[in-house]
């Protein structure tokens, strides 16, 4: 039997320290009288293992610490759970007259105010009172059973009358304050010489459990005046994890009629099309255990308009155990910004058909500049078109191999291509025009229009294109000679050193001028343009980029063979 009394405290000792940790709230009655539930286990087992009077007199009165504060405590738990509040002079009375029937058996050695005799006795090494009740006796059993009568009545009332009140949580603490009740008068009536109150305290601490493990969830309704006073007509709606009904506001209430007549901790059976869509979003929640915060959503609830945010409960381990859903009205709010919203599409559709119109212009001005410089080389026919379009090829490619390039950067590149010889406007005819290879003194003059094509675009595109197309238009054009061993001009910069849109651009108008035909040499075949890339890769292109630029020779023959037509 000591085997029972000491499993009974080290349970008691499990569960006090269990909901410590569990209890968001830090409720000070219901912690309390967890407390008090230890400390009567401890008497018990105190009293067990007696050796004398004195000293089974002390435990028994350890045990009555529980015994005389625990049926007011455990009725204020139902209460809470209820929903219904007790009043704080009330609940010191309550203290006060438990109080007092508790000093009526701290007399327990020396009056015989409680007991009218007292002795000690064993019973196979237990250690136990027999006692003769005095009529003061009767005090203790009537507050025993006017909190548990006042009790039921109070849950049978919530159950059947409330409808924020978790009835299954309410059975379940009335069954066990039922059953602890029963055994303690089958105790007194039987007189049997062992105590069976451990047994049933243990009872008493898993009825309440429950409210206790939810208490995290029962944020709508036990925060009601925060909310009341500091949200105001902001709505909370919670579930729990099987998207069981956990609560409401009156704001909340007010949207969804339906609400009024369902229990907390029940599905609703007729949810509303809106309703359900809001179900339907908790219980996807809960299926892919989404732990990102989530954007706030609007939801049109007859002419207003409400953003919702999820608020997501954890239990004591971390798990999700709730959801609360945030209903902020954003009526006014709404109607401004689709205002502003109409009013932005117009201007912006406005705006964009007059970008694009000047963008229009510009690209048009700049390409009849570049046509021009090409008309008067009487070597490059069609380069620039070619170029662009090789570029274009190059640009695809580069996107699906995944090379660390954005589209939008590759878009800048390609709208660049056209501008990359730009700078022959200030190159002189007679060098421009000849037939035949340059001289060193004219070749030295040809290289120098890169640097007057990277001045022309910044100064043509600057406070007119956004920032990175004239920066990618300015390299393009710069650099697009450089090679990655340094021996490039203007610059003779090394591998990354070059821009890397120059970088592209090099392969695209290097391969152009091997496959086209010019006035000083025939066009070089397929296999040698290619053979020849794959050469000079490493050398004077970047050897990434030719890998890849190498990949696009089936679309490059077929545009090469039909452009060249």
């Amino acid at each position: 039997m000591i085997g029972v009394y000491v499993a009974c405290v080290i349970i008691s000792i499990v569960i006090c320290c269990w909901y410590f940790w569990v209890d968001v709230r830090r409720s000070v009655i219901q912690n309390i009288m967890l407390l008090i539930l230890l400390i009567g286990n401890v008497g018990y087992l105190c009293l067990a293992v007696s050796k004398n009077l004195e000293e089974a007199i002390l435990s028994n009165k350890l045990c009555y610490l529980s015994g005389c504060f625990l049926p007011v405590l455990y009725f204020l738990t139902v209460c809470e759970v209820c929903q219904m509040r007790v009043r704080k002079i009330w609940v010191a009375v309550m203290v006060c007259v438990q109080g007092a029937i508790y000093g009526l058996v701290c007399t327990v050695g020396y009056l015989n105010v409680y007991y009218t005799s007292v002795s000690f006795a064993t019973n196979n090494g237990i250690g136990y009172l027999v006692k003769e009740y005095a009529p003061t006796h009767m005090l203790y059993i009537v507050s025993v059973l006017f909190y548990f009568a006042v009790a039921i009545v109070i849950a049978w009332y919530a159950i059947f009358r409330k409808k924020n009140t978790n009835r299954i949580e309410l059975i379940v603490m009335v069954v066990c304050s039922g059953v602890a009740i029963y055994g303690y008068l089958v105790e007194r009536i039987i007189d049997i010489d062992y105590e069976v109150m451990p047994v049933f305290f243990i009872i008493l601490s898993l009825g309440a459990l429950i409210p206790i493990y939810h208490s995290d969830i029962y944020t709508v309704t036990e925060n009601q005046e925060v909310i009341d006073m500091q949200l105001n007509d902001v709505g909370f709606i919670t579930f729990d994890r099987n998207t069981r009904f956990m609560g409401a506001n009156e704001t909340v209430m007010g949207l969804f009629g339906e609400l009024k007549d369902v229990h907390i901790g029940t599905r609703i059976a007729k949810p509303s099309e809106l309703l359900e869509s809001i179900i339907q979003e908790v219980g996807a929640f809960f299926e892919k255990l989404d732990k990102t915060e989530q954007e706030a959503k609007q939801l049109v609830v007859g002419d207003k308009t409400f953003e919702l945010r999820n608020h997501k409960l954890k239990n004591f381990l971390g798990q999700y155990v709730g959801l609360t859903i945030e209903f902020r009205d954003v009526t006014e709010h709404a109607k401004i910004v689709e205002l502003t919203r109409k009013y932005n599409e117009e201007l912006s559709l406005e705006v964009e058909k007059k970008t694009e119109r000047i963008k229009s212009m510009q690209e048009r001005t700049i390409l009849g500049m570049a046509q021009m410089v090409e008309s008067r080389d009487l070597s490059t026919g069609g380069h620039i078109r070619r170029t662009s379009d090789v570029v274009r090829i190059f640009a695809k490619k580069l996107l699906s191999a995944d090379a660390g390039m954005t589209r939008s950067f590759l878009e800048l590149v390609i709208r660049s291509a056209p501008m990359h010889d730009l700078g022959k406007i200030g190159v002189d005819d007679a060098i421009l025009r000849k037939q035949g290879r340059f001289t060193d003194e004219e070749y030295a003059q040809m290289k120098k229009h890169s640097e007057v094509g990277g001045k022309m675009v910044k100064e043509i595109l600057t406070n007119v294109e956004e920032p990175d197309f004239v920066r990618v238009a300015f390299n393009v054009a710069n650099y697009h000679h450089e090679k990655v061993n340094g021996k490039g001009y203007p610059e003779g910069l090394k591998g990354e050193e070059i821009p890397l849109e120059a970088r592209i651009m090099a392969l695209a108008d290097v391969f152009d001028a091997l496959v086209s035909k010019r006035c000083y040499k025939e066009a070089f075949s397929y296999d040698q343009a290619f053979a020849i890339i794959e050469k000079d890769a490493g050398e004077h292109f970047d050897a990434k980029l030719a890998a890849v630029f190498l990949t696009c020779r089936p679309e490059l023959e077929a545009y090469y063979d039909e452009a060249m037509i």
